[in-house]
């Protein structure tokens, strides 16, 4: 097996967690105050072909930071630790034959945690973020698992979250199916039974207004049809990139 350091091992462990991460995500995830020693870090992953890289050398894309997935050498190394599922780790050998729109999708729900972490340390709340691949075993969650688990612990209140991440082109039937099934999962209390807590609220990130505002239609219509008082909020990925999150990022879905 190879050797690396304890530093590289959770780089891979967060690759693992995010599936696609650039150079900047790994550095403001490990909180690292110098990228020189996390290129060393990622040279040498790659090399030892542990980790692959998606990189063009193209004009006007060569500024951009490499890619990482996890390599096929990866999974000697993640299997004897702790909270890794074999069945996910399997993935290694195809994820270097990723489509745009995975990497892309993944790469935005790194940034969205990083721009959420940097949001609840300003207002002195802990954030509990669990990825799609940390849900994996989460049998009780509906099945096609949302893109993450938040919780926000306050001084007074802890608020829990389901993060959905629509991508663009999505055809609107599989839209109205993924909010049917939420309101027949939460009507099932199959979440409350399971861990105790009440029904999470659900957050819906969109490619653009089209998506957005029929969102908000057609949940609202759905929710007034079920009588439910489930709780959606609704925003677009482009406010997110610009001004990260704040309290006008998320738009509530009214009856």
């Amino acid at each position: 097996m190879e050797h690396i350091t304890a530093k590289q091992l959770e780089i891979l462990q967060l690759v693992y967690r995010f599936r696609f991460l650039d150079r900047s995500h790994i550095q403001q995830l490990l909180n690292h105050k110098d990228p020189k020693r996390i290129n060393v870090w990622l040279k040498d992953l790659t090399e030892k072909r542990i980790l692959g890289r998606h990189y063009s050398t193209k004009l006007k894309e060569n500024t951009k930071p490499a890619i990482y997935y996890l390599a096929t050498k990866s999974r000697l190394i993640l299997l004897d630790q702790d909270n890794i599922n074999p069945k996910i780790l399997k993935r290694a050998y195809r994820d270097k034959n990723s489509s745009k729109r995975l990497i892309e999708h993944c790469l935005f729900i790194a940034h969205f945690y990083l721009q959420l972490k940097k949001q609840t340390n300003v207002n002195e709340s802990k954030l509990h973020f669990f990825t799609k691949t940390d849900l994996s075993e989460h049998y009780y969650l509906p099945f096609n698992r949302p893109d993450a688990y938040i919780s926000l612990e306050g001084k007074n209140e802890t608020k829990r979250y389901f993060l959905e991440l629509i991508d663009e082109g999505t055809p609107r039937f599989m839209l109205r199916k993924k909010i049917q099934s939420y309101f027949y999962y939460f009507d099932q209390n199959s979440w409350t039974k399971h861990t105790g807590y009440d029904t999470p609220s659900l957050l819906f990130v969109c490619p653009n207004v089209q998506i957005h505002d029929f969102l908000q239609k057609f949940i609202a219509s759905t929710k007034e049809e079920e009588t439910s008082d489930l709780q959606f909020f609704t925003s677009l990925m482009s406010q997110i990139q610009a001004s990260g999150i704040t309290k006008t990022t998320w738009h509530p879905v009214e009856t």
